[in-house]
């Protein structure tokens, strides 16, 4: 395989970690030589962090989680024995946004005291059968499809006789299974409610009326179900990337909420969710252009070349850079970044010779040659420790050596390295490279 000449461009890609942007952010340019122990201390610092947050989010999910179970069995416990009464009943608000524990905590109060007070009535009614206690009785314990089933059949069975049981226990039910619940998993209230409403139609065509309204609300929870669980998964994506400050406190608890199943992400709160996040992704691919800069010097001194200084804003606004290795003479690699392709061009350049004859000869274009072939000898391992430190990168250009002439410019283009090769870092020995 034919070596690389100096004309090579690749397309580049930043993927350096946050928490080496921030340290890099307030590194001294003498500390870049020990570049290696400040990325591995401020790796393990950043770990630490992210395990205290992610137990933090689990235990505030967790205690809001407990809370959301509750609320959702006693509005299902509240609407079943108001259905069985046949009454209409309110339930109490949720708390607003940001609740704390003990405002939950007083919800799920007012929701036991509601099922209480229906609990009395439904069992100080003479009218009810033993079988639909029973069945009542049964379902609170294990609220799943056919429990559910069980306790309206055994009402129906009770105000209108057994005769068409089994038919309507068979389409209602058929309507259900498409919800495809989890073993054990309760019913949603709404549905549950409609599912009753078919059983104790008075007549067909009313059954009818309703199972078709059954479907709509299947259909309809299926959809809301996907929602949910897309937000849910988007909740906790955000509370896991965003760094604390980001967001104002009751957005975070909302956040909490959200993936604990208490709450829904509406439109105003996702909006103004996702203009933060722009506005912070915008700042942090500034941070991590400026800090690429650091990494791009700090990997050409690691490797042993000499380096002109770079301006912070090669990354965001494009320009170039001059580097060589002690001993190449006046052999220099030109490194140009071109931020809106995102590609950064390398090649071989010298300063113009005085002597045209020197410049035009023969063993001036074999030293050419050789520098050429040299630099491409070396480019892999720049790559690859761009690449270990979180500049990526893929060749989309590339030349044989000795293609095309070496770039001849004027002297006073090219920076003198001369003072600079003297206190030259040299590139160590051995190297394990760092895994990204």
């Amino acid at each position: 395989m034919p070596r690389m000449s100096a004309p090579v461009t690749v397309v580049y890609e930043l993927a350096l970690a946050a928490w080496l942007v921030e340290e890099l952010a307030g590194l001294a340019q003498e500390k870049l030589a020990e570049f290696e122990s400040i990325r591995e201390a401020a790796r393990q610092r950043e770990e630490a962090r992210q395990a205290q947050r992610q137990a933090w989010r689990e235990a505030a999910r967790a205690r809001l989680a407990g809370f959301s179970a509750q609320v959702e069995g006693l509005e299902r416990r509240v609407t079943r024995l108001s259905g069985l009464l046949g009454r209409e009943v309110i339930l109490p608000p949720a708390p607003p946004h940001g609740a704390t524990p003990s405002d939950w905590g007083a919800h799920v109060r007012a929701l036991e005291q509601l099922a209480f007070a229906l609990e009395h009535d439904f069992f100080q009614n003479p009218e009810e059968g033993a079988e639909v206690r029973k069945a009542l009785d049964a379902v609170e314990e294990a609220p799943d499809l056919q429990h559910v089933m069980a306790l309206y059949l055994a009402q129906r069975a009770m105000a209108r006789g057994q005769a068409e049981a089994a038919a309507w226990r068979e389409n209602v039910a058929r309507v259900l299974s498409r919800l495809r619940l989890p073993e054990g998993a309760a019913l949603p209230g709404h549905l549950e409610a409609l599912a009753r409403a078919a059983i104790l139609a008075e007549s067909r065509d009313r059954a009818e009326l309703l199972l078709d309204e059954l479907r709509l609300g299947v259909q309809r929870h299926i959809e809301e179900e996907r929602l949910r669980q897309e937000e849910i998964c988007l909740a906790d994506e955000w509370l896991a990337r965003l760094p604390e400050g980001v967001l104002p406190d009751e957005t975070t608890a909302l956040l909490v909420e959200i993936t604990a199943g208490l709450r829904r992400l509406d439109a105003q709160s996702r909006a103004e969710i996702e203009v933060r996040v722009a506005a912070f992704e915008q700042e942090a691919a500034e941070r991590a252009q400026r800090a690429a800069v650091r990494v791009l010097e700090a990997s050409l001194q690691d490797l042993g070349y000499v380096v002109e200084p770079i301006a912070e804003t090669l990354f965001t606004e494009g320009g170039k850079l001059h580097f060589q290795r002690p001993g190449w003479a006046e052999y220099q690699v030109r490194l140009k970044v071109d931020p809106k392709e995102r590609h950064i061009n390398f090649n071989v350049v010298r300063a113009r010779l005085e002597d045209a004859d020197a410049e035009n000869s023969a063993t001036r274009r074999q030293l050419d040659f050789q520098a050429e072939d040299r630099w491409c000898a070396e480019f892999p391992k720049l790559l690859q420790t761009l690449e270990a430190r979180g500049i990526c990168s893929r060749i989309i250009r590339r030349l044989e050596a000795g293609s095309l002439p070496v770039q001849v410019l004027a002297p006073e283009a090219l920076p003198d390295f001369t003072a600079e090769e003297a206190t030259a870092r040299p590139a160590p020995r051995r190297r394990t490279l760092p895994h990204p």
